[in-house]
């Protein structure tokens, strides 16, 4: 709020001082040259400002929050206290807090945190609420494309996440199903993880993530479903070559993930632009996983999903920014701008040269009229929406073996650093999967953002609910 006072106050005082020069307009040459002047200085700030933010190393600004009411607070941590997992807590603190606005946010970290901790009773209620939600939005039906057009157009929205977030919703949401036992739903969240990568807020794309396919033909294969194994295989090594050659019909697979996705900041002059850039984290490479008490060990990994890439690309294609929401009205305010101020600094020059008074009214009228254009689109930006789902990984590393193992944990060697471990999650007749990864998602908490007490209309029927979805 206080950025965007900052710039109304701005764009009055170019109006105000626009209109006492208008006042004026009868000595017209003394204030051509004036006019002349302060358009050139506006374009050197203007261009002094852009190279700064071209030098400017990114970072995630949060804008002012409110306090958290203390009676909120008291119920919040009576909440949490329920928590079957102590690392769980802080989490389901937030979740009480913020309410609905970030539920599927929430609940995707919660699902996160108790999968690595272990509690896949926990993991399952959290992910299975985050992807209703999400379907209640992007579910490929005319019902969710209806409900689509409608938050597109709210101001401030429920958080549903960027294609890449809201796919590897349903990559987990599957993960738990197969750890379940329940691989046709496993198969059926890697499909729908797989369309969530192609469909943005107004657009969609091809889809690339071939991590998503291939787990469909890996459930598809623990369920006994040769033929949709391969199919599902043939599809991953069409979008990734990665997995040109690697079958489905794998009896273990390991999966692993280490560093983190890029994080979400706010570009362009007014940070109306989401843009994306890396943490600094050291790059990690999977060397093996191995049993501890036997011979056995998975020595093949492929990069099978690159979460950076896919944050930072449409169809593979790269992009610098999204730009949505009031931000598209400053390209056509500024435009006006631009032209309006072009047809000033001409009349003014005409003016100058003849000593011709229409002109340079001309001139001045248009220099006003570029000014309020330029002063509306500084005061009605929208900041960028950088909330994130801050503990996804960078690379999800994929292995492979014949034989299944006895072990319950696997030793997971990498290239630099401590040795870690992946831990077994799926343990079918056909299949196991085990799953780990090189950063606790609990411990990311802190780059999570200052927590908002949530004001949606839903909240207090909300938190009734949140009572009986993690009571039992």
């Amino acid at each position: 709020m206080r950025a965007t006072a900052s710039r109304a106050t701005s764009a009055l005082t170019k109006i105000a001082l626009a209109a006492a020069a208008v006042a004026c307009m009868p000595a017209h040459a003394q204030f051509g040259s004036l006019f002349q002047s302060m358009m050139q200085a506006q374009q050197q700030a203007a261009q002094q400002e852009a190279q700064q933010r071209a030098t400017a190393k990114p970072a995630k600004k949060w804008g002012t929050v409110k306090p958290v009411p203390s009676e909120l607070r008291v119920q919040a941590q009576a909440f949490a206290a329920t928590a079957k997992t102590p690392e769980l807590r802080p989490l389901f603190e937030r979740l009480f807090i913020e309410g609905e606005r970030n539920a599927t946010l929430n609940f995707e970290r919660i699902g996160m945190a108790a999968l690595a901790a272990g509690d896949v009773g926990t993991a399952e209620k959290a992910f299975e609420a985050a992807v209703a939600r999400i379907d209640l939005i992007y579910a490929d039906n005319p019902e969710a494309q209806k409900a689509k057009s409608l938050w597109t157009a709210e101001k401030v929205k429920d958080y549903k996440g960027e294609p890449y977030e809201r796919a590897m919703a349903y990559f987990y949401r599957g993960i738990v199903w197969a750890a379940k036992g329940d691989f046709q739903n496993a198969r059926a969240m890697f499909k729908q993880a797989d369309y969530q990568d192609t469909v943005a807020e107004a657009e969609q794309y091809a889809g690339d993530f071939g991590l998503m396919p291939y787990m469909a033909g890996w459930a598809s294969y623990c369920d006994g479903n040769a033929q949709l194994a391969q199919e599902f295989a043939q599809q991953a090594a069409k979008v990734d070559k990665a997995y040109v050659g690697l079958s489905a019909e794998q009896p273990v697979l390991v999966l692993f993930e280490t560093g983190r996705a890029p994080f979400k900041y706010g570009g362009g002059k007014y940070g109306e632009v989401l843009k994306w850039a890396p943490y600094e984290t050291p790059a990690a490479q999977m060397v093996k996983a191995a049993s501890a008490d036997t011979d056995w060990k998975a020595e093949k990994f492929i990069v099978g999903g690159d979460v950076g890439f896919q944050a930072t690309t449409r169809g593979g294609r790269p992009v610098d920014g999204v730009l949505g929401g009031k931000a598209s009205f400053k390209e056509g305010a500024e435009g006006v701008a631009t032209v309006a101020t072009a047809v000033g600094a001409a009349g003014l020059d005409v003016a100058m040269m003849s000593g011709n008074r229409d002109a340079a009214g001309l001139g001045m009228v248009g220099m006003f009229a570029g000014l309020v254009a330029q002063g509306m689109a500084e005061s009605t930006q929208a900041q960028a929406d950088i909330r994130e789902w801050e503990q996804l990984p960078s690379t999800v590393w994929l292995g492979t073996a014949p034989a299944k193992s006895p072990a319950t944990k696997l030793a997971v060697a990498l290239d630099a650093g401590a040795a870690q471990t992946a831990t077994r999650i799926v343990d079918a007749p056909r299949c196991q999967l085990y799953w780990g990864r090189s950063i606790a998602p609990a411990s990311l908490a802190g780059d999570a953002g200052p927590v908002e007490a949530g004001e949606h209309p839903r909240d207090p029927a909300f938190r009734s609910e949140l009572q009986g979805l993690f009571g039992g």
